[in-house]
Parts: structure tokens; sequence; C-alpha cells
């Protein structure tokens, strides 16, 4: 019997399976699309035909290039959001609570270390995925209304996981909740033009993480901070006067 060239290292492996005919369609629309050009703008026989395919398959598959592009939208929305809420449950699980300002210098620490470890991995996600980041946000203002709802839906999916994560993990003293989803909403689409400059100025890539991390933070501190006279009240404090 001939000897394995890698000793046998290898055969416990689980071979890769292939890209199956839908996969093969998303990423070739991905590529031809990411460009310049609009999922709309491309032709059912040339996506097929980059994807080495016959036409007649695409349908077997999708029923439009909508139908398309909302696909590849909820496969790479879903894991950016499982990779979101697990970086920002993990102080949950580590028995950071911020649910009181006694140690306020701390508290900070502990939100920024928060905020740039979330910015952090979007940054990080949006390089690896580039592609299809530019075909997304370009679809965010672009010809098909299904696909402008598809974005809109899942930003507005990730500011929803970012509330209740966060009304979990940082307990902000005095927030409600609608005022803490609309500071997510804000940071969301924020993010969306801080990953564009991240994309296109890479000589700045420390710089436009700073700039999130601190956008990030002004926008939850200001929030708690706006209710600081009813905390104050709350606790029975009072300025001393002159």
């Amino acid at each position: 019997m001939a000897k394995n060239s890698d000793d046998g290292r290898g055969r416990d492996r689980t071979p890769e399976r292939a890209p199956s005919g839908r996969q093969k369609l998303m990423e070739a629309a991905l590529e031809l699309a990411a460009t310049t050009r609009s999922l709309a703008s491309l032709g059912l026989r040339e996506v097929a035909r980059h994807a080495g395919l016959n036409p007649n398959t695409f349908y077997r598959h999708f029923k439009d290039f909508d139908d398309l592009g909302v696909a590849m939208l909820d496969e790479l929305g879903t894991e950016l959001r499982a990779g979101l809420r697990e970086a920002r449950m993990r102080p949950a699980q580590e028995g950071f609570k911020l649910s009181d300002f006694s140690n306020p210098a701390e508290g900070l620490a502990q939100a920024q270390a928060l905020a740039r470890e979330s910015v952090g991995l979007v940054l990080d996600f949006v390089m690896d995925h580039r592609e299809a980041y530019t075909v997304g946000i370009r679809e965010l203002h672009g010809t098909s209304p299904v696909m402008r709802k598809a974005m809109q839906g899942l930003l507005d999916g990730i500011a929803v996981d970012m509330t209740e994560d966060l009304l979990g993990v940082l307990m902000l003293p005095a927030v409600s909740h609608e005022e803490l989803l609309a500071v997510a909403r804000v940071i969301v689409r924020q993010m969306v033009f801080f990953s564009m400059d991240y994309l296109e100025q890479p000589s700045r890539h420390a710089e436009i993480k700073r700039e999130a991390e601190r956008f990030i933070l002004l926008l939850f501190w200001g929030a708690i901070a706006a209710r600081a006279p009813e905390l104050l009240a709350a606790a029975k404090l009072k300025f001393p006067t002159i």
C-alpha cells in the first residue's frame, strides 16, 4: 500500500463539501455586483455563466434577483448578529453589571472595553466580507424596494439585539428600553459610515476604531447624563449651595 503523503494525518479530516448551486449563484452575483453595479442590473444568464451553471438552474433556487439578494443578506446577517451578541454577552458571563454609579471610573472602563470589542468585531467582519458588505450598503439606497427593506430590517435587527443585550449586561441606570433602542439605532447607522471609511482608508484603521468607540460611548453616557437629575433625586443628593 502506498504511503499517504501527509503520513496519515489527513485521514481523519472531514472532506470539504462542494458548494451547492444555490451557493454558487450567490457567490457569482456577489462577485459581479461588488464592483460598481447593483444586483438589479445583473442578468440571469450572466450570473449563471459566471457560476458555471445552466441558466435554468437559477429558478430552482430563487424566484428572482431580489430573492437571491435577501438570501445573501440573511446568511451574512445571521453570522454578524451571532458574533456581536456573543461579544456583548461575554461581560455578563464574567459577572459584569453596571447597576449603579458606586465606581464610575471602573464602569466607564468596562463599558469602553465592551464598545472596543464590538467595534473591532464589526470592522473585522466587514474586512472579511468586503464584497458582500459593499453590495449590501449599496442596496440600502438602491432601486429595489425589496432589498432596501431587507437591509433596513437587518440594521434594525442588530439594533434590537444591541438593546436587549445591553439591558441585560450593563443595566444602564434610569435609561428606558425606548431610549436605549433609539441610541442603538443611531449607533448601527453610524457604524455603516465608519465601516465604509475603514474599507476605503486602510491607513486610518486605528483612528477610525477610536472614533467609533468614542462615538458609541458619548451616546450612551449622554443618555445617562440626560437622566442625571432623576438619579440625583432618587439618591436624595443635592449640590452644595454657595
